[in-house]
Formats: C-alpha cells, sequence, structure tokens
C-alpha cells in the first residue's frame, strides 16, 4: 500500500534544459552554471539569474560529460568533473524552487532514457557527496517513467494498446512505444537526433537572417557578428516559445548594417521546420515497423518536452498517424511533475504498474503414471508377443488397446479411459448348442429334399449317375463322413451317397460340388438362401424311398422317419 503524499520536489534533467517542480512553485533553467569562489553556485544563464557580487565562472555543456572520465575543461583551465557539476546545478535549482527553504526530504531526479548505466551511477555518488542529500539519497528514475506517471494523473492515457512517447528534447528527440495499461517499453527506444529543439532554433534563425540579408545591408560574415548571432539566436528560441500560442510575433535584432524589430508568423516558422519534421514522422514509423507495432494497435501519441509546445508537431502526428496526441499545457515540466509524484509516494511505490499477487492454483491431485522403460519401446504392429505382466484387477475388464500402432512419428499421447464393465447378459444365440443342431439337422433335411424334387420333376426314370455329393464345410476345417456301401436297389444308391455325418460345430456355409463325368449331365441343382421345409410325398408311378436320417448323438428325435416301404 502507498504512503500518503509528502512533500516532494521533483527535478528532470535535459540535454539543454534543468527543471525542479514543487507542490507551488516551478522552475526552469538553461543547463549552464557559474562557480564561485565564496558564496554558492547559480544554475541558468547570467541573464536568468541576478547581478552576483562577484565574477564568476560560467561552464555549458556538462550534461552530457556525466559519466565521461575525461572531465570538463573551464575557460581558467580547471578541470571538472561532468557529474560533479551536474549535481551541483541541481542543488542550486532546488535551492531556487524552495525559495531558500529547507529542502524537502523526498526528491525525485530523472535522468534521459537514453543515458547507459555507467552515467547513472556516476551521477548517483555525485549527488551522494552533496550535504542535503547525504542522509536520504534522491531518487533516480528515467525521464520516460516520469512523464508517463504525469501523463497518466492529468489529462490521462489509454488503458489498451501501444502508446508512442515523443520527449523533444533540446538536443535530440526520443521515441518509445509502451504499453498503455502497464507503462512497460515494447522494445528499446530511438534518439533521432535530427529534430531537435535546437535545430528548431537554428532554423529561424537562418530564415531570419536570409529575411535581413535580401536588403544587402547585414554582414554576418565578420567576426564581429558572432556576438551579435548569439544574442539573435536567444531571440529566436523566445519567438519560437511564443507563436506556440500567438500566429504572429516580432523579435529585437541588432546587427551590423540593421537595427530593429523582425517580424516572424507562425507559418514561417512551419515552413522552417517541415522538412526536418516531415523526418521524424517517417522515423516514428520506421520505430513502429522496427518494434512490431501495427498502426491498429496504435491508440496514441504523448508528447513531452520543449518541442511538443509547437503547433505543427501535434499537426503532423495527428495527419500522418491517424491517433490522438495526448500533452499537457507545460510539456517542459511534465517529466519533473512526474518525479514529484513519484517522490511523494515513497520510493517503494509502484503503483502505475504494480499487480496484485495471483491467488494460489490448487491442482487436482492427479494418478500416477506408470514407469517408462528404457530403451526405445516397440509398438503394438512390431512386437511378436506381448505377455501380461500383470493380471487385471478383480471387477476390471482388460483395458483395449489402440487400433492404431503407436511409432516414432510423433508424440506418445495417453489417454485416461473409462473401465469397461464386463458383459453380465446371457450368451448369443448362434453360441448356444440347441440351435447349432437345430441348423445342422435343416441342412440335411435340405440335402435329402432336393434330390426328391429333382426325380419327381423327371419322372420315374432313375438316374444315370448317382447325384453331387453336398458336403458341409465347418469351421474351422470341413470333415465329411465317408460314404455308406451302394445297396442293392439302385434308386436308393444316389440317395445313400448323400447322408453325411452332422459336423459337431456349428455350418458355416454349403459348398456346392461339381459333378462327377456322367453319360448324361444331372439336372442343375441351385442353392437356395431359404431353409426347405421337410419335403411331402405325393402319389406317383416311383416314388424313391428316403433313407433313414442317421440319429444325432445328444439329439433327441424331432421327425418320424418314413417307413422303408413308403
Amino acid at each position: 500500500m502507498a504512503e500518503s503524499p509528502r512533500p516532494a520536489i521533483g527535478l528532470s534533467v535535459g540535454g539543454t534544459t534543468l527543471a525542479a517542480v514543487t507542490a507551488d512553485r516551478s522552475v526552469t533553467r538553461r543547463a549552464v552554471i557559474t562557480l564561485f569562489r565564496h558564496q554558492p553556485a547559480l544554475v541558468g544563464l547570467p541573464t536568468e539569474n541576478p547581478v552576483p557580487d562577484e565574477a564568476g565562472l560560467v561552464i555549458t555543456d556538462f550534461v552530457d560529460r556525466v559519466g565521461d572520465p575525461v572531465p570538463v575543461v573551464a575557460t581558467d583551465g580547471s578541470v571538472h568533473p561532468g557529474e560533479g557539476l551536474l549535481a551541483e546545478a541541481l542543488r542550486a535549482l532546488a535551492g531556487v524552487a524552495t525559495g531558500g527553504r529547507p529542502l524537502p526530504p523526498a526528491v525525485a531526479v530523472t535522468y534521459p532514457a537514453h543515458w547507459r548505466g555507467p552515467a547513472v551511477e556516476a551521477l548517483r555518488r555525485a549527488l551522494r557527496r552533496m550535504p542535503e542529500w547525504s542522509a536520504t539519497e534522491p531518487l533516480l528514475i528515467p525521464d520516460t517513467a516520469a512523464a508517463l506517471t504525469a501523463l497518466q494523473a492529468d489529462p490521462g492515457l489509454p488503458t489498451r494498446g501501444v502508446v508512442a512517447l515523443c520527449d523533444f528534447g533540446g538536443s535530440g528527440t526520443g521515441i518509445t512505444f509502451v504499453e498503455a495499461g502497464s507503462h512497460q517499453p515494447i522494445a528499446a527506444g530511438v534518439r533521432h537526433l535530427d529534430f531537435s529543439g535546437d535545430l528548431i532554433d537554428q532554423a529561424v534563425l537562418a530564415h531570419v537572417v536570409a529575411e535581413l540579408s535580401a536588403g544587402g545591408a547585414v554582414d554576418t560574415t565578420s567576426t564581429s557578428a558572432i556576438g551579435s548571432l548569439t544574442h539573435l539566436r536567444a531571440e529566436c528560441r523566445a519567438a519560437k516559445e511564443r507563436l506556440s500560442s500567438a500566429s504572429v510575433t516580432s523579435l529585437p535584432a541588432q546587427l551590423r548594417g540593421f537595427r530593429g524589430d523582425v517580424r516572424l508568423t507562425r507559418t514561417e516558422l512551419d515552413d522552417a521546420i517541415a522538412p526536418a519534421l516531415a523526418e521524424f514522422v517517417a522515423a516514428v514509423q520506421d520505430g513502429m515497423a522496427r518494434s512490431g507495432v501495427r498502426p491498429a494497435d496504435l491508440t496514441a501519441i504523448a508528447t513531452v518536452g520543449g518541442g511538443a509546445t509547437v503547433p505543427a508537431v501535434t499537426t503532423a502526428l495527428s495527419q500522418h498517424l491517424r491517433v490522438p496526441v495526448i500533452t499537457t499545457p507545460r510539456p517542459a515540466l511534465t517529466a519533473a511533475i512526474g518525479a514529484a509524484l513519484r517522490a511523494s509516494r515513497g520510493p517503494a511505490d509502484d503503483s502505475a504498474t504494480a499487480l496484485a499477487p495471483a491467488a494460489p492454483v490448487v491442482v487436482p491431485p492427479v494418478l500416477a503414471e506408470p514407469p517408462v522403460p528404457s530403451g526405445r519401446a516397440l509398438a503394438w504392429s512390431e512386437a511378436d508377443d506381448i505377455p501380461d505382466l500383470a493380471p487385471p484387477l478383480a471387477g476390471h475388464a482388460r483395458r483395449k488397446r489402440d487400433p492404431a500402432p503407436t511409432t516414432g512419428a510423433g508424440p506418445l499421447l495417453k489417454f485416461d479411459q473409462e473401465p469397461v464393465a464386463a458383459a453380465d447378459g446371457p450368451a448369443p444365440w448362434y453360441r448356444r448348442p440347441m440351435p447349432v443342431v437345430a441348423a445342422a439337422l435343416l441342412v440335411i433335411l435340405a440335402a435329402g429334399a432336393g434330390p426328391a424334387l429333382a426325380l419327381e420333376q423327371h419322372g420315374s426314370a432313375a438316374p444315370a449317375a448317382p447325384a453331387p455329393s453336398i458336403s458341409t464345410a465347418p469351421s474351422p476345417s470341413p470333415q465329411t463322413a465317408p460314404p455308406s456301401e451302394a445297396p442293392a436297389n439302385p434308386s436308393s444308391a444316389p440317395l445313400q451317397n448323400q447322408a453325411t455325418q452332422a459336423p459337431a460345430t456349428a455350418p458355416t456355409r454349403v459348398v456346392q460340388a461339381p459333378p462327377a463325368a456322367t453319360a448324361a449331365a444331372p439336372p442343375p441343382v441351385t442353392e437356395t438362401a431359404t431353409v426347405a421345409p421337410p419335403p411331402t410325398f405325393q402319389p406317383g408311378p416311383l416314388i424313391p424311398t428316403i433313407p433313414p436320417i442317421p440319429k444325432i448323438p445328444g439329439l433327441a428325435q424331432l421327425l418320424p422317419l418314413p417307413s422303408a416301404s413308403g
């Protein structure tokens, strides 16, 4: 849980500008420090501070030298480490922000996000050496994180998608893509050096000098014009800032051959920075492609830094990327405001990105898998013999095997199957003994009725050759009983050859054997799928006598045997 807000101060470090924010005051100064022998140092340009009582040593361009083993050399030949100069400038800026009162214990300092670890650690050590911060170390955070904290508080950021954070600094512009909900960077930030506050000031200065040189009275080639151009550049910077809210302004110019005011409009400013701005928009689109951010994923663009006040910047980003542009009334203070908010919440507060601990996951008990044998396991189709390793448990049926063999082409998957209960119902009809015997009897009756019908149709003439014998093919192998001896009666001989021993098992099919070679072809015998009823005898000239049906062991006599007399 975050602590209650407490008095705090936020300090931000930029390439060309330093800023400080407290609960009731904000201050911005140029990254310039003036050192004195007998009084505290002053931060900012000499024109931004009261006139000192003694002459001091002015040092610039020290922010980019933080962490550099080579110290900064002043005009008097003295050397100073860059991080020491920056720490002294931040202490002086904090004193200006508090109006000379004691500094609050909660202090947060932002550093450029493109700084490397050695530079950050060098600044940390330098801040510890300051008497005001020796007991309580200031909180160091990157400026992108501080800016997102301030924008989340006011005016707010989207909660989904991707946000492109553009930090328009004095020496370059940083481009960072972050998740809208967690504020975590998607990829490493990109620093675009071709569009910055200093380059905008240089473009405005070139436009003003070109306008003055059109009359031919301005001389900018002499060495005496260097000081005048430096002063004119500062005026161009101030005019640029005024054009963020006005459509036209004027700036004083004091050059050799011209002294007066120069009129500058917002349209002229937009035309002066148009080429560099177009390259920056292309750099943002290229950064999206490199970071894997689709145009549909981009939900907003957040702009901070002094360059974000230029209206043309907001217009170009909105027109080309088709998303809202979120900024603050004073974007140069956004990072310092975020630092003050983080310091007031405490160093351990991460409310912008904190996640609640997840509830413990209860895993249901899982039955232990059987041990996997070592070596290569054979598939069901490859194993010659698969012995039963253990008998099945009582009350459980043996698990069915997979119909498809398991091979090494894919991973071995095991699925739990429900145990199949043993069938307790009655056996099927075809496994009972009585139906099997009855079926065999019907086959024998059909074999005897077939020749009788054939003889009745062809008259009383006796057949020249015996009728083909019909044998049954039981499973697994058919066994046919040998034919009995032929009797004296020629009419009954063929019928006696037809009698076969009934198989002990159920017959599977009836096979018609080919007829023997005879003088006259016997009548064709056809098979029918239906079971023929018992033959009925009608009076005729000659009716062959049906031989007695041999008794089948274990079978009661179902039909009365016909008498030999007919």
